[in-house]
Order: C-alpha cells, then structure tokens, then sequence
C-alpha cells in the first residue's frame, strides 16, 4: 500500500513538471511579445508622451525621500552630488533611448511607406490607408501611427497631426515623408508614384550609412580602445602598485594632471565622433 502511494504522489508531481513545462514552452514566446509591447508602451508614455514638467515631477517625487535620508545618515554633499549623478544619468538614458527609437523608425518607414502606397492604389484616400496600415506595423512606428490616428479622430487637422509627428520624431526621414504628404495633399500632386520614389531613396539611404559605418568599424573601434585603454592601464597600475599612482591622486599637482588627461580624453572621442560623423552612431 505505501509503495502505490509512493508512485501514485511521483506520476502526480512528474505530470505536474511536465505540465508546467509544457504550459511556459506554449505561453513563452506570447508573455515575451506582449512583455516587449508593454514594455516599449511603457517606455513611450513615460519617456516621449509625457511633458518635460510632468517627467522631472515624477523624478523629483521618487527621488527626494531617498535624497533627504542620505543626507541625514550621510552627508549633505553626497546627497547633492548623488542628486546632481542621477540627473545626468536619467538625462543620458533618455537620449540614448531616444536614439534607439528614432533608429528604429527610420528603418520601418520604408515598408510601411509600402503599406500606404499599397493600400492608396487600392483607392483609400490617405487617412484610410494610413487606418489600413497601422496594425500591420511593428513598434514602436505603429505606436507613433496610432497616436496620429487617434488625433485625426480627435478632430485635428493632417498639417497639425505631421507636424507634431515631426516634433516627436525629429530625423530626416520623417522630415521628407511629412513634406511628401503635405504637397501631396495640397497641390494634388500624383502622391502614389513619390511615395514610392521616397521609399526607394529611404532604403537606399540607409544602405549607405550601413556601408559606411561597415568600412569606418576599424575606426571606431580604435577610437574606443584608444579612450579606454589609457584608463584600463591606469587602474591595473593602481592596483599592482598603489605607490607609483600615489602622487597623481594624493598631491594637488597630480590631481591636476589627472583631469588635464580626462580633458584630454574626453577632447580626442569628440575629434573621433567629428570626424567619423555618422557613421560613429550605432
């Protein structure tokens, strides 16, 4: 008897492993789609959507326990300069995520420039074809035309609805798509046949910053190992030897030298970044 309640209690708990397993092998990749377009909703009412005041509002209420118990347990410097670093920090990452979504757009106006032009020789008017096209798109360039929808809908005129797109999305593809689409609309000109040309061009653009960030890789990367190199040998001397690197940190001659080189540094990735222009971008 306790031998069937033994295999009894081991079928029950292996069926329920292999079922668990079955149920995140089948839900997996639909959690991970619906995580991602959470996520990047999220990011996008957070970040874009909300205006600047509401954003440092936000920053500010989150922030200022935190920052009044360091200063009581701590110091009131470091609060200030803990303060001061997550400004920069939340700064840097709103541009770099800025960056990524701006990349992310240019590469989908193409194909969904395809989709308008497909549907308009359909015989939908713009605004229809733009309705049509819409959920055909992946983020975050649908989100960007479901905003527009909504404020076409709203009651806003198409020149408003494209020109707060472009202050959204401020890049030079969507600079040329809205200057398409306007004289489209207000000279009658032949819309599907530009779009088409405009699509072509977009594509053939962006093989060009492709090709010229493939052949510019070496360089770029030795711009970066030229800036992190200096630092990395500077630590690993520090570290076997703290008495060679004791002068430039402890004495007011040293630490001036030191933030001569960051300066240093810091002058020749500009010079980098000059000089590679685009193609330095990621």
């Amino acid at each position: 008897m306790p031998m069937v309640i033994i295999l009894t209690v081991t079928m029950f708990i292996i069926s329920g492993i292999y079922g668990l397993h079955y149920v995140s092998q089948r839900w997996r990749k639909p959690a991970q789609f619906w995580l991602a377009e959470s996520t990047e909703s999220s990011l996008a009412a957070f970040l874009i959507y909300v205006p600047a005041r509401v954003f440092w509002e936000r920053i500010l209420w989150l922030l200022l326990p935190i920052l009044v118990i360091l200063a009581m347990l701590v110091s009131l410097w470091i609060s200030v300069v803990t303060a001061l670093g997550i400004v920069v920090l939340l700064l840097l990452l709103k541009r770099r995520l800025l960056q990524r979504r701006y990349r992310l757009i240019n590469e989908q106006l193409p194909d969904a420039i395809d989709l308008l032009v497909t549907a308009m020789q359909a015989g939908l008017s713009f605004a229809a074809a733009l309705e049509r096209s819409t959920p055909q798109l992946s983020a975050p360039l649908r989100h960007e035309w479901t905003l527009l929808l909504r404020q076409l809908r709203l009651g806003d005129s198409m020149e408003f609805v494209l020109q707060q797109f472009y202050q959204r999305i401020q890049t030079q593809a969507v600079m040329q798509l809205l200057l398409t689409i306007q004289l489209g609309l207000q000279h009658g000109a032949q819309q599907v046949e530009i779009l088409q040309r405009l699509a072509t061009n977009l594509r053939q653009q962006h093989y060009a910053v492709e090709r010229v960030k493939s052949l510019s890789a070496q360089a770029r990367m030795q711009g970066k190992v030229m800036i992190i190199l200096p630092l990395l040998l500077f630590f690993g001397l520090h570290h076997l030897h703290p008495q060679n690197t004791s002068i430039l940190l402890t004495t007011q001659l040293g630490n001036t030298l030191l933030i001569f080189c960051v300066a240093l540094l810091g002058m020749g990735h500009f010079i980098v970044r000059q000089i590679l222009g685009r193609a330095y971008a990621r």
